[in-house]
Order: C-alpha cells, then structure tokens, then sequence
C-alpha cells in the first residue's frame, strides 16, 4: 500500500487482491463485469467491453487511452457525475491538460502503475478540485484493458463517492 498526503489530501493505492471483490457497489459492479469478460486473459480486450453493459455505474466511470508509453493518459469518457462531483467534465483532455498549472499528483503515479503492471489498482483519496470548495472523498478502481496480456491500451475506473 502507498499512502500519500499532498496539502492535506488523503491518497492510499494498493493492488486489488483478487480474492477479495471491491465491496463499493460501482466498483463491483466494473470488477465483476471486468473478471467475466477478461476469462483467462490478465486483461480483457477494449473490443470486449461494450460501455452499454455498464449503464448502471456510466455516471460515475471514467475511461482513459494510454498514450505513448504511459507518458499521459487521454480521457475518453468521463461520467456526468464525475463532471458534477469536481465541477468540469474532462471528456477529451488529457491527464496533463488537467493539471497544467500545477503538480500532477499521485493519481499519475497510479496510472502509471496500472500501465507498467497490467493490475488492477484501488484508490482511497480526498480531492477539492476548485477552490473554496469541501474535499470531496471518494474511491477509486482502476483497471487495465489491452489487446494482449503484454500491453495495456486503456484503463477503466470506477468511482464510489462516501
């Protein structure tokens, strides 16, 4: 486990243990849908997710392509709960189109580790994302998907806000 304090902001990463589900309901409800379409794969394929399948936790998923080799990571989607939550939507920016101002974060560390491992990584964090506003605390599941075992093409996260 790393446990990060960034100005006052909790951050703990750890890899997910697989014989142990997330208990948070969206996380489960992507690592379930994630394990049935990986099968004997590390990953699934993105040609095997059908983002449909996943209307119930759409709000709060955000799916990201690697770019390069890990250098930055675009964001595809990112639910409309997601946008509410931290008061923009990220839909088309990348990672460091977000933070350009300021310092990338540990959550860069965990895409990053997510890209160079192929495993699923989980995320306790607070973040306030504008100024004056409460930190929002929230968990985060972050999976990897790739074309094959060697090579992750995209992640896919699930939020549960507390």
């Amino acid at each position: 486990m790393v446990d990060v304090t960034v100005e006052n902001e909790i951050y703990r990463r750890e890899e997910v243990d697989p014989d142990t589900p997330p208990a948070q309901p969206n996380a489960r409800i992507l690592y379930d849908y994630w394990l049935k379409k990986r099968g004997q794969r590390k990953f699934p394929a993105w040609h095997d997710i059908d983002l449909l399948d996943l209307w119930q936790v759409a709000s709060c998923l955000i799916i990201k392509d690697v770019i390069g080799d890990g250098a930055d990571f675009l964001n595809r989607y990112w639910g409309t709960q997601i946008a509410h939550r931290a008061g923009f939507d990220a839909t088309g920016k990348t990672h460091r189109e977000i933070y350009s101002s300021q310092p990338l974060g540990p959550q860069m560390g965990t895409y990053v580790a997510v890209y160079e491992t192929g495993r699923p990584i989980s995320v306790y964090r607070s973040s306030s994302f504008i100024a004056g506003r409460e930190f929002i605390v929230f968990n985060a599941l972050n999976l990897p998907v790739g074309k094959t075992d060697e090579k992750v093409d995209h992640i896919m996260i699930a939020i549960d806000y507390e």
